[in-house]
Parts: C-alpha cells; structure tokens; sequence
C-alpha cells in the first residue's frame, strides 16, 4: 500500500510532540513494508523533493506572511491575518493537489494542518482517496492550540471570532472516514461542538519506538523531573516557584528550551538544575537518575509524548490532572495525580513519595514498563490498517 503522511512539521523542522508522531508512523509504516510519502514545510521558498532512508519527502513554503515557526516574531495583528490567509491557502491546496496527482496513494494520514491549509480535507475527498485524521491538539477551536486553566471564558478561546473560527474548521474538515485521538477527552471537546460528525472516532495512545535494555529501577534518588517548552502555560514557572517557596530540598532537573530559558537558567539553585535542551542517549542517561517525571501543566493537555517516554524509561510520572494527561497515568500504579496549579494536591503527592518504599517504587518502575508496551508503534499502526 502507498501512504501519504502530511504533517506542517516533519524532521528537522520540530516544535512538539505531534511532528514526532507523524514521524513514528511514517517509519513505521516503511518497516511493515508499505511506500510511504511525507509531505511538509519549509523555511525557503520552493518545492524540493529527497529521498531519505528510501522514503520520499516533499517539502514546500507555503505562501504566506511567515514561515509558521516564525510565529513568536509577530505581532497578534500580523498573526491574525496569517491565520486568515492559512486557513484558505491555496497555494498549499494546488502544491499538495500536483503531489497527489504524481503520487497516487492509496490512504492518506493528516496531522496538524496549521501552516498548510484547511482546504486539504476537501482536496483528499476530492481525490476519493481513504482518509484518516489524527488529532494532537485543540487548534481546530481555539487558534492558538493553549487554553489555561481558568481562562476557559475568555474571548480569546470561547469569545465571537473563536466560534466564527471554529465553525468555518468544522464546515471545511467534514468528515474524515476515520479520526484518530489521542485522549477520550480531546476527542469529547471536539465532538461536543459538533466535528466529525460521520466519522468513525477511535481513541487510540500516541505512538512509541522500543527502547531496548532499560531496566526496573531499584531505589529513590530524591530527583524529578521536568521535560518540555519552558513557556508559563506548561507550568514550569509555577513548579519553580512551588519549589521554591516550600522549601523543597530534593532535585528538580528541568530539560528543554522556550521563551523563559533564560529566566530558568538564572533560577538555578542547590535544588533545581537547569540542563538545557537533550535528546536520545543523553536524555536517556537521565531518565536513570530521577525518580519521577513531573507534568506540571496549567494548560489543557491532549496526550503528553513525554509520559509515555518517562514510562519506556521505567520512571513513574507525577502529572497535573488537566484536559487528557492524566488518562495514560493510573494513580499509584505508574504515578500519582495532582490538580492542576493547586500547591497543596502537589505537595500531598510528594509526601505520598516520600512514605512508598523501595519496594513499591519497583513495582510503579516495572508497572511503567508494561504500559510502554502497549503503546509500541507496531501495534499502533496495525489498529489503524484494520480502518482501512
């Protein structure tokens, strides 16, 4: 079968999590022996077209006032306008139109289409081509992906032009033969105004590739954790001011790059360590020094790649019980949960650290690893060739 995976981001152009996916089921799809074709984005203007590891990818820019990663650089007017001109852009329409013309795929996968077009659900229908979507986020209702606790109400995620917005999404999305969601809870907010409504729904954990020779821990080291964007709505400020405040003497490393780097790096004490960006041996080297990974999120989550890489790592997971992040930990089996910006349900999780010994941390540790093995890839994308 020939695959046609269409993500806005792919390798090395990253931000999160969804771009990691597109590629996990890329790659996966060329082991199990199917032609895969990726098509994305670029920074310079043109198509181009490589091959890589036997797979071709077409990349393009699409004709806009930025390049989507460039979106921090601009003003909410200049965004607002670029949205406009991204939601009906047929330059990516007519470049993607030739690929699909050229490539003739049999089953077409999107991911996230910001900084594409939402013309391309109707381009695939057009071309009467066996469609699934997946979903990573709630960018299709809310602009800018990021609803804060709190916030719900506010104009910028439930206000007139958010439901104009997501009304015209809805209307140009239809329905896909088959959407895929990582969390019962981001596929509940979609269909609760009114998408996918013909569609087959299937709630299905995110991808994971198999980390070889990782073995149970043993024993507490008196660390955590903290991996992802260091941006407030991740809550990386507030777990720094939690520690902080309450005195925390165990270790609280923190891993990844955003728009507070600097403002963590110069928060760095004898209990919190700042380690910058690591990926792969480096990161995995690390994973064996924690106890537990914290995800501290004060913004809806959909489904937290890092949780399920803590758990391919033996480490358990401290995780802020907000949008679906919470649905992949079961409390005091693979983890614990706390509410979500509430210092006292956070401080109540440590103590319940702190009086579980070494015993049951094996337990959680080996727990970990057996639901790593539920979400290996292999697995993933034979649910998803079932739909087709």
């Amino acid at each position: 079968m020939k695959i046609c995976v269409i993500s806005n981001l792919y390798e090395p152009y990253v931000r999160g999590g969804a771009e990691e996916v597109a590629k996990i089921m890329a790659k996966g799809f060329q082991k199990l022996g199917h032609e895969v074709v990726v098509v994305s984005t670029k920074p310079e203007v043109g198509v181009q077209s490589e091959e890589n590891d036997q797979m071709k990818i077409y990349r393009f820019r699409p004709m806009n006032l930025f390049y989507y990663l460039n979106d921090f650089q601009h003003n909410f007017f200049i965004r607002l306008i670029w949205r406009l001109i991204d939601i009906f852009n047929y330059h990516s329409y007519w470049t993607i139109n030739k690929i699909l013309q050229k490539e003739k795929p049999d089953l077409v996968i999107t991911h996230n289409l910001v900084g594409l077009s939402y013309l391309l659900p109707r381009l695939i229908r057009k071309h009467r081509i066996k469609y699934i979507h997946v979903l990573h986020d709630v960018q299709l209702a809310v602009p800018s992906g990021i609803i804060i606790k709190g916030e719900e109400k506010h104009f910028l995620n439930n206000g007139f032009l958010i439901k104009i917005h997501c009304w015209v999404c809805n209307h140009l999305f239809g329905s896909p033969e088959t959407v895929i969601s990582p969390s019962k809870w981001l596929m509940e907010f979609y269909v609760q105004r009114g998408f996918f409504k013909n569609s087959k729904q299937i709630v299905l954990p995110n991808p994971i590739k198999p980390i070889d020779s990782i073995q149970v821990k043993e024993k507490k080291n008196n660390r955590y954790l903290f991996i992802g964007q260091l941006e407030k709505h991740k809550g990386i400020d507030w777990l720094i001011n939690f520690w902080k405040k309450n005195n925390i003497k165990d270790e609280l490393w923190i891993v990844g790059l955003g728009s507070l780097s600097e403002r963590v790096e110069n928060e760095q004490a004898e209990s919190i360590k700042y380690l910058g960006c690591k990926r792969g041996r480096e990161l995995g080297e690390i994973f064996k020094q924690v106890d537990f990974l914290i995800v501290p999120s004060l913004c809806y989550e959909n489904s937290p790649s890092v949780i399920t890489l803590a758990f391919q790592n033996a480490t358990p997971v401290m995780v802020a019980n907000i949008g679906g992040a919470a649905e992949l930990v079961e409390n005091r089996k693979a983890g614990f949960v706390f509410e979500a910006g509430s210092e006292e349900s956070l401080l109540n999780a440590l103590n319940e650290v702190n009086k579980i010994s070494d015993i049951e941390y094996q337990e959680m540790s080996r727990e970990c690893l057996v639901y790593a093995g539920e979400f290996i890839v292999d697995n993933y994308l034979n649910e998803i060739l079932k739909e087709t």
